[in-house]
């Protein structure tokens, strides 16, 4: 009889610690649902076609200001690039395979950015230059000093001094009446991600002092713009989105908005932090191969182009880095180079 007793109180004891675990259990499971990271840019397939069309029900992605080419298959010249890269490329399939991020780095079929604006000569603005890597893409950028050219961060990212040479002096893509420079060096902001686009910007160190016929330096804005200041954005980017790089400069004045209406315009797509500022309107957008351009007011230089939603869409204004913001890193990096 006693055996029976402590048979029973013992099997009741079993099913009470079976219970307790299952419980654990689904807990467990709940909580590492509700933690999972999301990413905070939605994006829909991998593929980078002009094809995500306002008011479509697919999700959507801010693309970065670059035209670039086929980037799986490029020879990164050296087997450390090549690891770097190959790693970049499954972080950046997890994350699209998770929440459709992409790197943001827009095929030759993809956005441009200057849409709308029209044609200018480089003598209004001899600061900008072009910053090429090989014949495989190019950027923007705006010449700080006669040695240094401070463009974005997601133009250089992952590659070398070497990969790069400068063009200034010239109207035209590739012109001819420019002057050429190789790139001696190159520094990216230490909070730059190509997931967040935070802090988006780079520092080219010349070969040898940029100088000549519209060649000149522009000095850095000490302050945020105000909503509402019309800043000045130009490049070489395609004029529509889903278009190709234009050969010669354009220009457009684009109106800053509020920080708050920036991010209720991206809450679903992007965070914009401290370190960016948006500006948009109907006159015109920036696009790809506009991407480390400048973003000028009264003869300084406010923002470097960044990234977006498309080109000129109707609700999202351009994202730009803002240069006040930046300048400690700035200094630091040229005293020290």
């Amino acid at each position: 009889m006693r055996c029976r007793w402590l048979y029973l109180i013992f099997l009741i004891l079993l099913l009470d610690q079976l219970a307790k675990s299952a419980g654990q259990r689904t807990r467990n499971a709940r909580r590492s649902n509700g933690n999972q990271v999301q990413s905070r840019i939605a994006g829909g397939s991998n593929n980078n076609s002009p094809g995500r069309v306002r008011g479509s029900t697919a999700l959507r992605r801010p693309q970065a200001r670059i035209v670039s080419g086929n980037s799986r298959r490029r020879n990164r010249g050296t087997r450390r690039l090549n690891r770097r890269n190959r790693r970049n490329q499954r972080s950046n399939n997890r994350r699209s395979s998770a929440n459709g991020v992409s790197s943001r780095i827009v095929s030759n079929s993809g956005q441009g950015r200057i849409s709308q604006g029209p044609s200018a000569s480089i003598s209004t603005m001899p600061h900008l230059v072009q910053v090429h890597r090989g014949s495989e893409s190019f950027c923007g950028g705006s010449l700080i000093s006669s040695l240094w050219v401070l463009s974005a961060a997601h133009c250089v990212f992952g590659y070398t001094a070497s990969d790069f040479y400068v063009i200034a002096g010239t109207s035209r893509l590739n012109g001819t009446d420019g002057v050429l420079r190789t790139v001696s060096y190159l520094a990216v902001t230490p909070l730059f991600t190509s997931r967040t686009m935070n802090m988006d910007a780079s520092l080219l160190k010349l070969s040898s002092e940029m100088t000549g016929t519209n060649i000149g330096t522009i000095a850095l804005a000490q302050r945020m713009p105000r909503p509402g200041t019309q800043v000045r954005i130009a490049g070489w980017g395609a004029t529509r989105e889903g278009g190709n790089a234009v050969t010669n400069l354009r220009s457009v004045r684009v109106t800053v908005i509020r920080q708050r209406l920036c991010r209720i315009q991206y809450r679903d797509q992007a965070t914009i932090t401290k370190y960016m500022f948006c500006a948009g309107g109907e006159s015109g957008d920036s696009c790809s191969g506009d991407s480390g351009g400048s973003a000028v007011y009264n003869n300084r230089l406010f923002g470097i182009t960044s990234f977006g939603m498309g080109c000129a869409r109707a609700n999202y204004a351009g994202v730009y880095t803002r240069v006040e913001s930046i300048r400690e890193w700035i200094a630091n990096t040229m005293a020290n180079n």
